[in-house]
């Protein structure tokens, strides 16, 4: 799952906790002790609009019909859909009312979190078959990046589960560079592919380094993540303010934690997954 560096993302309801839109997640027990029959039935097209013409973008691109970066754009809307539809549904039993709508459980290619963790994430392993298939050159790069950012799962390569709705960031790590890298490349290379979720990995790498507070790593360790990824991107756009952090860990003034959650089971609230908000 995901994030908030500094953070930040996760909620929570009533009696379980209590979740608010827009913050970030946290446990929802009572959506598990939803009735199972309630969710198999299945909801209404005019309630998930947006997952009847994924689904029906989903059976024409398998028909050979359509682009795979205009299914995956409709994916994420239904992602995004089916999110607030999870919400609501744990926001009104939270309340101790019976939600109005119906929703689905499961999304096709996305993972989706009622549990503890809300959430709904692309399946990267899911969307990167389909582009070995029937994708272009530019379809394949994306999600073989993708899927190396998420390996098939909900969290990013460089965020370490501590709970199912906390984590630790290693920050400047080899992985961390290398994928800030990657997603420039190809953010460069192909301005228009896949231009939001790009924007969006790359950002969110950004704000990781930045403002990311629970850090898996000793000292030593961040201190020459930080030097790595200023050696490595000196031009970057967030170099004077990556410099800035680096001088407060020197100085023994940082709000990071280091080896955070190792010792105290401690970590950062994970953020809703579609899209992964910022700090």
């Amino acid at each position: 799952m995901e994030l908030d560096p500094g953070r930040t993302e996760e909620t929570c309801p009533v009696s379980a906790r209590r979740n608010v839109r827009g913050l970030w997640v946290v446990g929802c027990g009572l959506l598990v002790l939803m009735p199972i029959l309630t969710w198999g039935q299945g909801a209404k097209t005019e309630d998930l609009p947006a997952r009847a013409t994924y689904l029906q973008a989903l059976n024409d691109f398998q028909q050979g019909r359509g682009s795979l970066q205009n299914l995956f754009t409709l994916g994420r809307a239904a992602a995004r859909e089916q999110l607030e539809s999870v919400i609501a549904w744990d926001a009104a039993m939270a309340a101790g009312k019976i939600p109005k709508k119906r929703f689905e459980p499961l999304l096709p290619g996305f993972h989706v979190g009622t549990a503890e963790a809300l959430y709904v994430f692309a399946d990267s392993n899911f969307f990167l078959e389909l582009a070995r298939r029937r994708g272009d050159e530019t379809d394949r790069r994306f999600f073989e990046l993708l899927h190396q950012t998420f390996h098939g799962s909900t969290s990013r390569l460089y965020v370490e589960s501590i709970t199912d709705t906390t984590a630790c960031y290693h920050l400047g790590s080899r992985e961390f560079i290398s994928l800030y890298r990657d997603w420039s490349r190809f953010k460069a290379g192909a301005p228009k592919a896949y231009a939001e979720t790009a924007s969006e990995e790359l950002q969110t790498l950004e704000q990781t380094l930045l403002v990311a507070t629970c850090a898996c790593g000793t000292q030593e360790v961040v201190d020459a993540g930080f030097e790595a990824f200023l050696k490595t991107f000196p031009k970057s756009p967030i170099a004077a303010q990556a410099r800035a952090r680096l001088d407060r860990i020197h100085n023994h003034t940082s709000d990071i934690q280091f080896r955070c959650g190792q010792e105290l089971n401690l970590g950062q609230p994970l953020p809703y997954g579609v899209p992964t908000p910022v700090p």
